[in-house]
């Protein structure tokens, strides 16, 4: 018999990980994991980002591929500096963010992955002879892991000529100079913690899932059991 179980543990297990999903995908395609210092001026005192605001600016910035900037003929202009992929020269694009690049998207991948499957759980609960949610717990660590990865690689590859120019020749691993941190890092971060939270929910979801009240829904011949 086809049914489908809805608990409200099961759905916040869908939504938190649906979440660090999303957070982890703007982590990886927005430009925003280091912030350039602005013209200052008299706001020398403050904060990069705060300088900028108050005067209007768009900073310059980078991401783990991608990089925003003011050019000459185009003004501020966003886009990726990966041309050749992995094969773009270590200059250009440090070899710690091509391995922070592979690590995030194999994060992004996994999650993504979990988001289908805690879908599938409301209506099996097994597959090959395995239970579904502590597979997809499994992935969710995994995925959280590679995030972690990625995030710890990113500051490693800061020496690179590309963030001394963006950040002052001061810059190196764990040290941003003039930088400041930007939102897509605390994107990632965000995304790592939920990662974690939702694999460790996905036990209590199984659980819920199993309740008598739950089988005796079933075994009545309903299709739809949804119990909060």
């Amino acid at each position: 018999m086809c049914y489908v179980i809805i608990t409200s543990v099961s759905l916040v297990w869908f939504l938190c990980t649906l979440v660090a999903d999303m957070l982890v995908a703007v982590a990886l395609v927005t430009p925003k994991w280091l912030i350039g210092p602005g013209q200052l001026g008299n706001w020398s005192q403050a904060t990069p980002i705060a300088a900028a605001a108050a005067a209007g600016q768009r900073l310059a910035s980078v991401g783990i591929y991608t990089r925003c900037k003011q050019m000459q003929q185009l003004g501020y202009h966003c886009g990726r500096f990966d041309l050749d992929g992995f094969a773009t020269d270590g200059s250009v694009y440090p070899l710690e963010w091509k391995v922070a690049m592979f690590f995030m998207s194999l994060g992004l991948v996994l999650l993504s992955l979990t988001v289908a499957a805690t879908l599938l759980t409301c209506c099996r609960q097994s597959a090959f002879g395995k239970s579904i949610h502590n597979m997809t717990a499994c992935a969710q660590v995994l995925a959280g892991i590679a995030v972690m990865l990625a995030l710890f690689l990113h500051p490693l590859g800061w020496r690179a000529p590309r963030v001394q120019r963006l950040c002052g020749p001061e810059a190196e691993p764990f040290y941003p100079a003039d930088c400041s941190i930007g939102i897509s890092f605390y994107c990632g971060l965000v995304g790592i913690l939920l990662t974690f939270a939702a694999a460790g929910i996905s036990l209590k979801a199984e659980s819920s899932n199993m309740r008598t009240r739950v089988r005796r829904r079933v075994e009545s011949g309903s299709k739809l059991v949804c119990i909060p």
